[in-house]
């Protein structure tokens, strides 16, 4: 009886291993088709190529499409934020501003209107073109 407890316990461990790693995968291919942007809240995969600056990420929104960008920092526990249009000090590290959006992150956009077709850069090198 003890070894079947262990071998259902190995099997049941196994099928989740294999199934975190089908969704992990899944996740980074499916990645590159961003689907639309609704007005108000839409959380959104970060770039994958390498960290970007928030006004990178968004250079390929309409401006005055988006109105926020908020980052959850694990290491210190809070919201990072980054607004257009507001004086520099506003997005400053400092002030909980975003400095940069890491590689993998997840990115809250809080959009003014939708986006049938929205482009968020990978890199800074990217173009919108």
């Amino acid at each position: 009886m003890r070894i079947l407890k262990h071998k259902a316990l190995a099997v049941a461990a196994a099928t989740l291993g294999v199934a975190a790693l089908f969704g992990a995968s899944l996740g980074v291919v499916a990645a590159g088709n961003k689907p639309p942007l609704s007005a108000g809240f839409n959380l959104a995969g970060g770039p994958l190529g390498g960290d970007v600056p928030p006004a990178e990420f968004v250079a390929c929104l309409p401006a005055s499409s988006w109105a926020a960008l908020y980052v959850w920092d694990g290491e210190k526990q809070e919201w990072r934020h980054f607004f257009p249009g507001v004086p520099a000090y506003v997005n400053a590290g400092s002030n909980s501003g975003i400095d940069v959006i890491k590689r993998f992150s997840g990115v809250v956009i809080i959009m003014n209107q939708a986006v049938s077709a929205p482009r968020l850069k990978d890199t800074s090198a990217e173009t919108c073109g």
